[in-house]
C-alpha cells in the first residue's frame, strides 16, 4: 500500500472556512479558495475530516491567527441565514442561488455524497405535450414532503406513525430519507466519477436496470406513491443536460419490460436534454415556485424539520438521521460503530435546522417598466 501523501495549500488564497459535520460528527472543515490553480485542484474547495472537534477548533484558531479577516462560517450563526434570506426576499438572487446558499450554510456540499446539496421536485406534470408554468396544477405541493403528495399516502404514513410502538426507537413517518449517497448516484449514474462510485457500491457492476434512473415520469410516481422512496432532487438536474445522457455508452442493461436503459426518458414537453434543463430551471424560477418555495424550506431547513410541527407536516424521518441522536465518540464496540456508520452512510443525514420560525414569503415580482417609444415615432 502506498503511504498517504501530504497536501499543501496556499493560505494566501483562502477566502472562507466553513465548519462541517462528517458522519453526523462536528469534526470537519471545508476550505473555500479564490484561486483554483493555487491549490492544484479542479475545484475551489477542500473538505477536511479532522476526526475530532478539538482538532478542528485548533486548526481554525491557527488559520484565523494567520488570516485575522478570514470568514469562518457556521450554521449556528443565524446572521448568515438572515442576510441570505433578506436578499432572496428582495429578489436580489434567484431561487437556485438561494437554495445553493442555504445548502452551503447547512453543510450540504459537493465534496460529501452523504451530505450532497438537496433540491426540490418542483413539477408534477411529466405527461403533457406542453408545459404550462402559469397553471398551478403543473407543480408539486411544496408545503408537503414527497411522501405526502398523494392523499392515500398521507393517510398511510400518518397511520404508520400512530401505530408504531418501540421502547428504543421514536416514531417516524419514513424509514428512508430524501437525500442519501445512493440517491445522488441514482441521478448522476451516467456521469463520472459517479458511475464508478455507483459500481463500487454494487460490487463492481451496475445495479439492476429496473432500479436505475430511467424516466422522470416513473421516478416521480415512485417518489409520491411509496413511503420507502421519498427522494428529492440534486442541483445538476437544473443545469446539467449531460446528467440525462449516456454519452459514455455505459452498459446500463435492459429492464423487465424490454426497454434498454440509455438516455433518461424525458417528458413529452421536452424536445431534448437541453430543452428539459431549460424548462426545468424556468419552473424553479417561476412565479408559482417563488411564492411557495419558503414552504419547502420550512420542511428541509426550517421549523417543520423537527418537533410537533414536523409531526403535523408528516415530515419525521428515522431518528438516526438527526445529529442530536447520534454520538459515535461514545461507542467502544467496533461492530456497533460499524453498524451505525453504515446506517448513516446508507440512510441519509437530516441537515442542521437553520430557521426556527416560519420562513417568510418572497416578495411578489414588481411591475415591469414600460419601454419608452423611440423619439420621432407616432403615438
Amino acid at each position: 500500500l502506498k503511504a498517504a501523501r501530504d497536501r499543501e495549500w496556499s493560505v494566501g488564497t483562502l477566502q472562507e472556512v466553513h465548519r462541517r459535520r462528517y458522519l453526523l460528527r462536528s469534526c470537519a472543515l471545508e476550505l473555500f479558495f479564490k484561486d483554483i490553480k493555487a491549490i492544484g485542484s479542479d475545484t475551489a474547495t477542500v473538505f477536511l475530516n479532522l476526526h475530532k472537534k478539538s482538532r478542528r477548533n485548533k486548526l481554525v484558531s491557527k488559520l484565523t491567527g494567520v488570516l485575522p479577516k478570514l470568514k469562518v462560517v457556521s450554521h449556528k450563526d443565524s446572521g448568515w441565514v438572515r442576510d441570505l434570506t433578506a436578499r432572496w426576499q428582495r429578489r436580489q438572487m434567484s431561487n437556485f442561488e438561494y437554495l445553493m446558499g442555504l445548502n452551503t450554510i447547512a453543510g450540504r456540499t459537493y465534496n460529501d455524497l452523504n451530505q450532497y446539496p438537496v433540491f426540490p421536485w418542483v413539477l408534477c406534470d411529466y405527461e403533457s405535450s406542453t408545459l404550462d408554468l402559469s397553471d398551478p396544477a403543473s407543480f408539486r405541493d411544496l408545503s408537503r414532503p414527497m411522501g405526502a403528495q398523494v392523499e392515500g399516502q398521507r393517510e398511510l404514513v400518518a397511520q404508520q406513525y400512530n401505530d408504531f410502538v418501540d421502547e428504543d426507537i421514536p416514531k417516524f413517518h419514513y424509514g428512508s430519507h430524501y437525500s442519501t449517497m445512493g440517491f445522488v448516484l441514482y441521478y448522476l449514474v451516467r456521469l463520472q466519477p459517479f458511475s464508478a462510485y455507483h459500481k463500487g457500491l454494487q460490487s463492481g457492476r451496475f445495479d439492476h436496470a429496473d432500479r436505475l434512473f430511467h424516466s422522470f415520469k416513473k421516478t416521480y410516481y415512485s417518489c409520491t406513491h411509496s413511503s420507502s422512496d421519498v427522494k428529492e432532487l440534486v442541483p445538476e438536474l437544473f443545469y446539467l443536460p449531460d446528467a440525462l445522457l449516456n454519452r459514455n455508452r455505459l452498459p446500463l442493461g435492459t429492464r423487465q419490460d424490454g426497454q434498454h436503459v440509455e438516455d433518461v426518458v424525458l417528458p413529452p414537453w421536452a424536445d431534448s436534454a437541453v430543452d428539459f434543463i431549460a424548462k426545468h430551471r424556468a419552473a424553479l424560477e417561476s412565479d408559482f415556485v417563488s411564492a411557495h418555495l419558503h414552504e419547502w424550506i420550512d420542511l428541509i431547513f426550517g421549523h417543520k424539520q423537527r418537533g410537533p410541527a414536523a409531526v403535523a407536516a408528516l415530515n419525521v424521518f428515522f431518528h438516526l438521521t438527526y445529529e442530536e441522536n447520534v454520538n459515535l465518540s461514545r461507542l467502544t464496540d467496533r461492530a456497533e460503530l460499524r453498524s451505525l456508520k453504515a446506517q448513516i452512510n446508507n440512510f441519509g443525514q437530516t441537515p442542521p435546522q437553520l430557521i426556527m420560525a416560519p420562513h417568510p414569503q418572497r416578495r411578489p415580482r414588481g411591475p415591469q417598466p414600460c419601454l419608452a417609444a423611440p423619439l420621432g415615432s407616432s403615438a
